[in-house]
């Protein structure tokens, strides 16, 4: 896709006693309406690494203005991206929203896109009854943070190649730690009862550091159904349907249920990915960039 001819300029918002830094992109035209990109998990920034940039690149070339932050701590941002669960997450999303709202030369609808850990914080901050006019959780998850990473680790253990008996072991190591976070068990105890019950630690635990243990702790029980039953605008789920991260018939059905009909679209993109690639070497899948633009401009009409 040829590069569109884009006006950007950096932005700052106060949420709480945290001070965000992002970008505003605006199209060559009148934007007829306005996304703010919410990136995933981790230590991400207003790209989301490479994610963001090409998906961006066609919302402004359909005239639709982009915006997104770095998550806290990360690039320009102030505080850490270790003490903000998904609530505080919400908080910084909406902070921005209200930031965008008021932002000269806006003046249309926004609504909010969210990666993977980013689906459960647009799910929230769009179900507060806030200045949103639509929101996307792109590959986001509609279980908790806990039974989407067992997913996530039998998984892998199975592309792994190992048998039953092995992923039977691990997931009852699993289940064993999350265990231990719901009792607000130190990190230092932890490895304490690892080593006494002989358990094999999943590959995505984090264990190194007690502040993505405590993070881990703040994660793992969110549900998001109470939020997508409360949300009041459309909605467009998206899912790749050979994502080894996210549950997605499971996610799915809890859309389904939640999700007032007349306000859900769900959008399950076949031998795509967690990021929505397919093919090798790996390009978005056909049709999600269009599906992504045509959801926006209807929304926001």
């Amino acid at each position: 896709m040829p590069r569109v001819s884009s006006r950007a300029r950096d932005l700052s918002v106060q949420s709480g006693d945290v001070l965000l830094a992002g970008t505003l992109w605006m199209p060559p035209v009148d934007p007829t309406a306005a996304v703010l990109m919410h990136p995933g998990s981790g230590p991400s920034d207003r790209h989301n690494d490479v994610f963001f940039p090409p998906i961006r690149e066609h919302l402004l070339a359909e005239g639709i203005a982009v915006c997104s932050f770095d998550k806290r701590g990360v690039g320009g941002s102030t505080g850490s991206w270790r003490e903000a669960a998904i609530e505080q997450q919400a908080d910084d999303a909406l902070a921005a929203v209200a930031a965008l709202v008021s932002e000269e030369g806006v003046g249309v609808p926004v609504g909010l896109f969210g990666h993977s850990q980013g689906g459960w914080v647009v799910v929230e901050a769009a179900s507060r009854g806030a200045d949103v006019a639509f929101v996307i959780p792109n590959s986001g998850p509609g279980v908790t943070p806990g039974e989407q990473e067992r997913y996530a680790a039998r998984t892998r253990l199975e592309l792994d190649g190992a048998d039953a008996a092995a992923i039977e072991d691990a997931l009852e190591s699993y289940d064993a730690l999350v265990d231990t976070l719901r009792e607000g068990v130190p990190l230092a105890d932890v490895r304490g009862r690892i080593a006494e019950a002989d358990l094999e630690v999943p590959v995505n635990f984090e264990l190194a550091d007690e502040a993505d243990w405590e993070l881990m702790r703040a994660l793992v029980d969110y549900d998001p159904r109470p939020a997508l039953e409360r949300i009041d605008v459309p909605v467009l789920a998206v899912f790749g349907a050979d994502d080894p991260i996210v549950p997605v018939a499971a996610s799915v059905a809890v859309y389904e249920e939640a999700v007032r009909p007349e306000l859900l679209q769900i959008a399950v993109f076949p031998m795509a990915d967690h990021r929505m690639m397919v093919g090798e070497p790996p390009q978005l899948a056909e049709g999600y960039l269009e599906a992504l633009a045509a959801f926006v401009c209807t929304a926001a009409s």
